[in-house]
């Protein structure tokens, strides 16, 4: 399969980075802050059918980037807007749910960068979530955090747990504990966060669904432009999440 590059740019970009990403899939050379203007919050409150809610990072959404060579408006690396694996999954949702709206949330800045603070509050960030009121929430995210919180070298340490900082948005956006919550695996390797979801999809407070990546984040030819996910990672992906999003829509 043939990618189509944004721009020169950002063949020149992927050069550089070319044999680091050769060595390290897991190395994410995406900047974390400026990566969208806004997000995709338009919803109508007059609706009846299912709410779902993505949030996730740049591999949900990235805004136009010209100094690093992305020019597009999707989740990156797709070559195309419905080739990422919202919009992939969005197609799927409309054929069984006309009727359900979807709306994304990107957090590097508001989650994967600030979480571990001691004055982070979810009522900072997120009240247009919350307002949304979703039935169906699907965490895809944890590129952006700190590799510092990983080796337990943070200075000063963290006020909270990635986990714990998962169950208070969650419990800001949803406090009624109504939503269907599916926790991912993130696309890069970072074993104590995996865990750390994996221990919030334990609990009983919610329907909640861990989805394992391992089989596809691991495979060399699914790693495309920025090291992020081409189009059959990005199909992989929503292959994988619509697994349980079918059966969640259905309820």
């Amino acid at each position: 399969m043939k990618l189509k590059f944004a721009s020169l740019a950002a063949i020149l970009f992927a050069g550089v980075f070319g044999a680091a990403q050769a060595a390290d899939f897991q190395e994410n050379p995406v900047p974390a802050i400026g990566q969208n203007a806004k997000d995709k919050t338009a919803f109508d409150p007059a609706k009846k059918g299912p709410r779902v809610l993505f949030v996730g990072n740049s591999i949900t959404l990235h805004g136009p980037s010209p100094k690093i060579g992305w020019t597009n408006n999707w989740g990156m690396a797709a070559t195309a807007r419905d080739k990422d694996y919202v919009h992939l999954l969005q197609k799927e949702i409309a054929a069984v749910r006309p009727d359900a709206q979807c709306c994304l949330l990107t957090v590097p800045w508001s989650i994967e960068m600030n979480f571990f603070k001691a004055d982070w509050k979810p009522e900072q960030y997120f009240a247009w979530a919350r307002a949304f009121k979703p039935d169906v929430i699907v965490l895809f995210f944890g590129a952006n955090v700190p590799k510092t919180y990983d080796a337990g070298k943070m200075a000063p340490p963290p006020s909270r747990t990635f986990g714990a900082a998962i169950e208070q948005f969650l419990d800001y956006v949803d406090p009624g504990k109504k939503a269907f919550v599916l926790v991912s695996q993130g696309f890069y390797i970072r074993p104590k966060l995996d865990a750390e979801k994996q221990l919030v999809a334990q609990k009983t407070d919610r329907r909640y669904v861990f989805v394992n990546l391992e089989d596809v984040r691991t495979r060399a030819e699914v790693h495309g432009l920025y090291n992020h996910p081409n189009d059959l990672g990005m199909e992989l992906i929503a292959a994988r999440f619509w697994e349980t999003l079918r059966e969640a829509l259905k309820r």
